[in-house]
């Protein structure tokens, strides 16, 4: 059964934050897939040599290969939070993700049974160096 959808957009001003999103889970449902997908996950020219060009000023480096720091990604990460409290993190690289939540978790996310009530889908905004679509799906999953 379908829990939650949500599709949103990040900007790169909020580089660094974490969004929330909350959920419901109601009693009788053993497992919670996550679908999460974002994009673009490379950053355009000419926005991604800027942001080179900056992040070496910022660090102080004058002389580099921009080529070789190309191409530049966008990286917004998942943790979850249950009822129960920190649920894990998916602290990973691709745009588009499954995630199992439950007794057999994907790894990353505690194995414990589902608990009904308030569950929260944080974002983590790592770095959008360019304006990001994303989408998350929450199902709920009965034996």
């Amino acid at each position: 059964m379908k829990l939650f959808t949500h599709s949103g957009t990040v900007t790169p001003q909020q580089s660094k934050t974490n969004i929330d999103l909350s959920f419901t889970v109601p009693e009788g449902v053993d497992a919670v897939r996550v679908v999460y997908t974002y994009t673009p996950k490379t950053v355009a020219s000419p926005a991604a040599e800027r942001a080179v060009r900056e992040g070496m000023a910022a660090c102080g480096v004058t002389s580099f290969d921009l080529a070789a720091q190309l191409p530049v990604k966008n990286l917004i990460t998942l943790s979850f939070d249950d009822p129960e409290g920190y649920r894990g993190a998916c602290h990973r690289q691709p745009n588009e993700q499954h995630i199992l939540l439950g007794t057999d978790s994907t790894p990353g996310i505690l194995n414990r049974p589902v608990t009904a009530g308030t569950w929260h889908a944080v974002l983590n905004v790592h770095y959008a160096g360019c304006t990001v679509q994303y989408t998350l799906t929450a199902e709920g999953v009965s034996a």
